[in-house]
């Protein structure tokens, strides 16, 4: 593992950010905190997006089109489907477009490391 700088785009809920970081990456994972304290996990292998902080996990199964939401305070989980749109991954970029299914906003990430 290494330290690399990432630069993260994200539209969640129309809501736009661009960010850079700096990351601990693998060949597979990449692993880095966000501007809002959460300690965010990409396993570009897996297809997986993971998001912890103190109170939620939230794990984005692009693969089996599954967002699990963990409330760590009651130990209760919410799953929630999703419509994986397109998944791109090169050699330094990793990109997912996915759509809630019970809602019309696309949601995009993209991270180029």
């Amino acid at each position: 593992m290494k330290k690399t700088n990432i630069r993260v785009y994200s539209n969640l809920n129309n809501n736009e950010e661009n960010n850079e970081f700096l990351a601990i990456k693998s060949s597979n994972l990449i692993k880095y905190i966000d501007l809002e304290n959460n300690k965010m996990t990409i396993d570009i292998k897996n297809n997986l997006i993971i998001r912890e902080n103190i109170d939620y996990l939230f794990q984005m199964d692009f693969n089996n089109n599954k967002i699990s939401i963990t409330v760590k305070k009651f130990n209760r989980k919410l799953e929630k489907d999703i419509k994986t749109i397109i998944i791109s991954k090169t050699v330094n970029k990793f990109l997912v477009r996915y759509q809630l299914t019970d809602e019309k906003i696309i949601n995009e990430y993209y991270v180029k490391f």
